[in-house]
């Protein structure tokens, strides 16, 4: 049997850049106007990219064995999910983080596997990001990916983008981010939002 997973909402492509101090100031003078300046060219480029389906209120989410629906509760998405986590940013010598990108192209997202026996959805893994604090929004989730019995689908297929405007660009601190960790040993996805420089920018 062919399980399937088909999403239709709003897709992300974001961007977590470590930036330096010449760069963060020009971010924060220029603003949106970065994105058709030469030196930020390379803000989709790189392993420091989040692209997936965000997981809200305008994210219909459907499942099918055989194209049949079956049912499952998409709550459980976000309840249990496998977070991916940025730490390697912590443990570099990075000093700001650049938050760049989209987070609003419409379009339709699918999961594919072949060959299930049976359909049982507590043998679903989601892999999400989970970005509170890094924009500022309560359930920030990204759907980076999907498991199924421990494998990833067979295929997947993304269609219909149907266009994006881009998020105010955004400098975090991350001495300030270091420095949260090291007094509490953690960094909850909730609270209030990763802090900006305290550099003066003028």
């Amino acid at each position: 049997m062919k399980l399937r997973i088909s999403a239709h909402g709003r897709s992300c492509d974001l961007a977590l850049h470590p930036v330096s101090e010449k760069t963060a100031k020009t971010i924060n003078e220029y603003g949106p106007k970065v994105y058709s300046m030469k030196i930020m060219n390379w803000w989709r480029k790189g392993k420091t990219t989040t692209w997936g389906m965000k997981i809200d209120s305008d994210c219909s989410l459907r499942i099918t064995l055989d194209d049949k629906p079956v049912e499952f509760d998409c709550a459980k998405i976000t309840q249990n999910p496998v977070k991916i986590r940025r730490r390697i940013f912590l443990d570099s010598n990075a000093k700001y983080l650049a938050v760049l990108g989209y987070d609003n192209e419409i379009c339709k997202f699918s999961w594919e596997w072949d060959n299930v026996t049976e359909f049982n959805p507590d043998k679903f893994e989601f892999m999400l990001h989970q970005w509170d604090r890094i924009m500022g929004e309560d359930d920030y989730f990204i759907l980076d990916d999907a498991r199924y019995n421990g494998e990833f689908a067979d295929r997947n297929d993304w269609c219909e983008a149907q266009g994006f405007t881009l998020v105010e660009p955004k400098i975090i601190d991350l001495e300030q981010v270091r420095h949260e960790f090291a007094e509490q040993g953690d960094l909850p996805h909730r609270g209030t939002p990763f802090p900006s420089p305290s550099i003066n920018f003028l």
